[in-house]
């Protein structure tokens, strides 16, 4: 079951992502939400160390903003 609670417009917000690639693939992503790609249908995800993570959103299993 697919939980996410972020979206589009919570650009600029914490948020906190589980995701799977096609490939199998687990993967996190923890920290603030730079961009929703609407075009790529993806999550660009700024972390703590100043990397960009990009997170499918049909592959999220968990997704939420952090509050705070």
């Amino acid at each position: 079951m697919t939980r996410n609670t972020v979206g589009p417009g919570d650009v600029g917000k914490r948020v906190s992502f589980q995701f799977e690639l096609p490939n199998g693939y687990v993967g996190e992503a923890v920290g603030t939400l730079e961009l929703w790609d609407e075009g790529a249908n993806t999550y660009l995800v700024r972390t703590k160390d100043g990397s960009l993570a990009r997170v499918p959103a049909l592959g999220v299993r968990f997704g939420k903003v952090i509050p705070g």
